[in-house]
């Protein structure tokens, strides 16, 4: 079997159908569905029922609510395809777009393939997301190098496909432990052992934007609970000592984008409690110094984090300020 979609789902009765039906319509037909029940509570689980007795391809899994890591996990368990390719229940895949990607696998190096995303709207194509230009196309990356050399990063696994063996040799998966940021943290450790990195010129995934759902509603807490991507970064270095210095660049460069990240949310529902909360977790959290070698991604910006972490803090919060000011008066 040439591929496997993992697709977990859970309460999306709305958008599930649309989803299923963007894949099961797709002229390339060796693949098999694995659709994830992760405890849904309205007419989900029925609905992925139906299909399975509708295609033969489909296989269900119904599990008590665990979250989407774990129910994907399942998925790669269960793989048996070449390759594998996330799909969230609520997105689509553009039509015929998967056998253009099957091509690109033919080369038996491969181990991770990234095609064009698009968010769309009441049925309108609109902005590209982790857009990449023509440059992209010409070579290969190791993931090292798609950082350094390209300066590229995202945070989703949905849009690209990632050959079987390759995730099952180096025993990525995603992290159960973490509630925000798993796709990120399953990104970078694909980067860490890659080799072999393309890039395809083809419109493949769509993002449905929901009304209400263009930005996450951040708390506090929520904020807060991103600081668990920097405890499992550490965990995974302690864990693996044979990691180069590349390596642990990718991963410090990580730490860095998660400290970044989380400033950037807390603007939006900003709590001096949990301000000095955040940055007694982080004293801990964050090493001394951030190595990111060859890195240029924000070099300026992991210097004045190395040099302090209140003033890196203030930094990101009245530049996003400034950047909502202008919004108010364009």
């Amino acid at each position: 079997m040439k591929i496997t979609l993992i697709v977990p789902v859970y309460n999306i009765e709305k958008d599930l159908s649309s989803c299923l039906d963007s894949i099961l319509n797709q002229d390339f037909k060796d693949y098999e569905l694995l659709l994830i029940n992760d405890g849904s509570t309205d007419s989900s689980g029925e609905i992925c029922n139906k299909y399975a007795l509708k295609d033969n391809r489909i296989q269900v899994f119904h599990q008590e609510n665990k979250g989407v890591s774990a129910a994907r996990n399942l998925g790669l368990e269960w793989a048996k395809g070449e390759w594998i390719c996330f799909v969230d229940g609520d997105d689509m895949i553009h039509s015929n777009s998967l056998s253009t990607l099957i091509k690109a696998t033919e080369n038996n190096r491969l181990e991770m393939l990234i095609a064009r995303s698009f968010v769309y709207k009441n049925g309108e194509t609109k902005s590209e997301r982790y857009k990449f230009d023509e440059t992209f196309l010409e070579k290969s990356f190791d993931g090292y190098e798609l950082i350094t050399d390209k300066s590229y990063k995202r945070g989703s696994v949905c849009g690209c496909i990632f050959n079987t063996n390759f995730l099952k040799i180096n025993k990525i998966k995603f992290p159960l432990d973490l509630k925000i940021g798993e796709d990120s943290i399953f990104i970078t450790l694909v980067h860490l052992y890659s080799q072999y990195i393309v890039f395809i010129d083809q419109i493949f995934y769509l993002i449905n934007e929901r009304e209400g759902s263009a930005s996450r509603s951040w708390t506090p807490e929520k904020v807060l609970k991103m600081t668990d991507s920097i405890t499992f970064i550490k965990n995974y270095i302690e864990k693996h000592p044979q990691l180069s210095k590349s390596q642990l660049a990718i991963l410090d460069y990580r730490i860095y984008g998660v400290v970044s990240t989380l400033f950037y949310n807390f603007y939006y529902c900003f709590s001096f409690k949990y301000f000095f909360k955040i940055m007694r977790n982080l004293k801990n959290l964050v090493p001394v110094k951030i190595e990111t070698l060859d890195i240029q991604m924000s070099k300026s910006k992991v210097k004045l984090l190395n040099f302090s972490l209140p003033l890196f803090a203030v930094s990101v919060l009245l530049k996003q300020l400034f950047r909502e000011k202008l919004k108010q008066h364009s």
